[in-house]
């Protein structure tokens, strides 16, 4: 596996995406709403860790019975002030066994879940890495409407993983309908794909699909879509501007190759903080 993913960080000159070097990928995010891009490469260290966080990531308590989607999250703050950018980690809550967790409440956004959960907090030694650290950094920076801020950004990090077994048993991300996050900006990068699955195509659509399951969506309202298939290739919303979706992944039938079939994502969110009185 890691391997492939080695494979899957060298450099391709077929991606549609655009790397920062060729354009303004800020302007040409304030303009379009949305980016698909390629972002920064992960170090090997950094890859040796994070793919050993993938590969202990607990099922997500949230999921259906019958969806194979596993998930830790944590979070973080940003001093917008400060001219060295960090994220600053915020400490974890423990539950009534000493498990480690960390808490994300999309409000109203998400219509599966309208309240707060509490994940699986990331570990430290993911959050230690130089890779993630940087990325959170390089993706604040991409952002606009927040460097001006008074008090700190809020960063949430999630790992999420979808497993497909078989043919007919699909991994499904959630909501499993066009959406809009809640956070301002939100970005996705794929850290690892199986050769083994199909789907996982990102759409980006109007707003006024917010809701909407694939097939009940005006054809004419959807903008891009596009399927991430080699590491760090990625895209980013912004919120007010668009809704998006990713379809479920299908493991393709191999013969007699028993392997799961697995696509692992980085997501990475921003929000302003505000006083409260």
């Amino acid at each position: 596996m890691l391997d492939q993913l080695d494979a899957n960080t060298e450099s391709y000159s077929n991606l549609t995406a655009i790397k920062h070097q060729e354009i303004d990928l800020k302007n040409t995010f304030k303009a379009k709403g949305y980016l698909h891009y390629k972002s920064i490469e992960v170090d090997h260290f950094s890859k040796l860790l994070l793919a050993k966080e993938f590969e202990k990531l607990e099922k997500d308590p949230f999921a259906p019975t019958h969806t194979q989607r596993f998930r830790r999250y944590g979070n973080a703050l940003i001093l917008p002030w400060e001219k060295d950018l960090k994220p600053i980690w915020l400490p974890t809550v423990r539950d009534n066994i000493g498990q480690e967790l960390s808490g994300y409440d999309q409000g109203g956004n998400n219509p599966e879940h309208q309240s707060i959960r509490y994940f699986n907090a990331l570990s430290q030694e993911a959050k230690s890495t130089q890779y993630l650290n940087d990325l959170i950094v390089d993706d604040y920076q991409l952002t606009f409407g927040l460097e001006n801020a008074y008090l700190p950004i809020y960063v949430g990090v999630h790992f999420v993983k979808l497993r497909s077994t078989h043919a007919d048993q699909l991994g499904i991300s959630s909501p499993n309908c066009f959406h809009q996050d809640g956070e301002p900006f939100t970005f996705a990068h794929l850290f690892y794909r199986s050769n083994n699955i199909e789907g996982g195509e990102n759409f980006i659509a109007s707003p006024q699909e917010r809701n909407k399951r694939l097939d009940e969506v005006n054809n004419y309202n959807i903008y891009q879509k596009f399927t991430l298939r080699q590491a760090s290739e990625s895209f980013a919303v912004h919120d007010p501007a668009v809704s998006h979706y990713v379809s479920p992944i299908r493991k393709i039938d191999q013969g007699t190759n028993a392997e799961a079939g697995e696509r692992w994502m980085i997501l990475i969110d921003f929000s302003l903080t505000k006083q409260k009185i």
